[in-house]
């Protein structure tokens, strides 16, 4: 990943964790909640390379350590996204492309994004954090990932062209 779009990335970030700060953590969702944040940061992980996916995982998180509504050890939110950031890569290879496979990107993400908040729930316990029963947290687990299946087809081509714009002639 070059600077240029490093600064690129974090700027979208940076929007994008604004946007869910303002606009989505207003909206009560049925089931559970919804982060659009995590969904579309797990699929611009999924479009990078494994260099440019670390790199996304580490400045995504870092916004998320930044949230006001977040109780938990700076950094935590960081470790966890760099490690799935690491993990979508890896698998992602196996996969072949996934921008040609929508509903296999869909489910890569859905996934991806379930499994993000269940490793921050288990470090959260390991960090010794006041967490809350296993019901309500399956509940809002569930709910996260029918909301992102849900909304797949709304976001991913949006943030597939906005992917497809910002990288450079050495980067296709």
């Amino acid at each position: 990943m070059f600077t240029s779009r490093i600064f690129i990335t974090t700027g979208f970030f940076a929007s994008l964790f604004f946007i869910q700060e303002i606009i989505f953590n207003q909206i009560h969702f049925l089931i559970g909640g919804f982060s659009i944040y995590l969904a579309i940061v797990m699929t611009w992980i999924a479009m990078e390379s494994r260099n440019g996916a670390l790199i996304s995982g580490f400045i995504a998180g870092f916004f998320l350590d930044l949230s006001p509504n977040i109780a938990s050890p700076f950094g935590q939110w960081a470790l966890v996204l760099t490690v799935m950031a690491y993990l979508v890569s890896v698998n992602r290879e196996g996969l072949g492309d996934l921008v040609s496979r929508p509903l296999t990107l869909s489910l890569v993400v859905g996934l991806g994004v379930t499994i993000t908040l269940v490793t921050y729930l288990i470090t959260s316990a390991i960090l010794g954090e006041q967490l809350i029963s296993f019901f309500p947290a399956l509940q809002e687990l569930t709910g996260n990932l029918i909301w992102t299946l849900i909304l797949a087809p709304l976001y991913i081509p949006i943030v597939g062209k906005f992917h497809e714009f910002t990288l450079s002639s050495r980067d296709i």
